[in-house]
């Protein structure tokens, strides 16, 4: 007995084995998500903006307006106009947007697009079409083809 007592206990038990493994996979879990980039990139910026923007006109059971400038500056108002809801900037988008959202979650494009636009479109062949349940352009196949329609 006396040597048992003299001599310290080495190595680890497998419950402190297991608690460590488990703390591991928990960090191993968990520090990738905080590495990941935010969903509101530059690129994503615009698709983050609508998809909030259709969420408040089916919460609300309205109808709604989002303009985005090309400076990046946007507004989410009433249908009629009446009533301005938020405000607010994000990264400059390459045109103006303009959409229409109702309370269903489906989306139109709120104006045509510009003059300059659409000239330029016919110059390069490029042509859109719009998703109405995406809310955004899409370009056709056409356009991703490289044919000029």
């Amino acid at each position: 007995m006396r040597a048992l007592l003299s001599h310290p206990r080495a190595g680890l038990t497998l419950l402190e084995l297991l608690v460590v493994l488990v703390i591991l996979t928990i960090a191993a879990a968990v520090v990738p998500l905080a590495w990941r980039p935010s969903r509101a990139d530059d690129g994503n910026a615009l698709d983050v903006l609508t998809q909030r923007a259709r969420r408040e006109a089916i919460r609300r059971g309205e109808g709604l307006r989002l303009r985005v400038d090309t400076d990046g500056a946007w507004v989410l108002a009433a249908r009629d106009g009446s009533d301005v809801l938020e405000t607010g900037r994000i990264v400059p988008p390459a045109a103006a947007v303009s959409l229409r959202l109702d309370a269903l979650g489906t989306c139109q494009p709120g104006s045509a697009p510009p003059m300059a636009d659409l000239a330029a479109a016919a110059v390069t062949g490029a042509t859109a079409s719009f998703d109405m349940l995406g809310c955004r352009y899409l370009p056709t196949l056409a356009a991703t083809a490289g044919v000029v329609p």
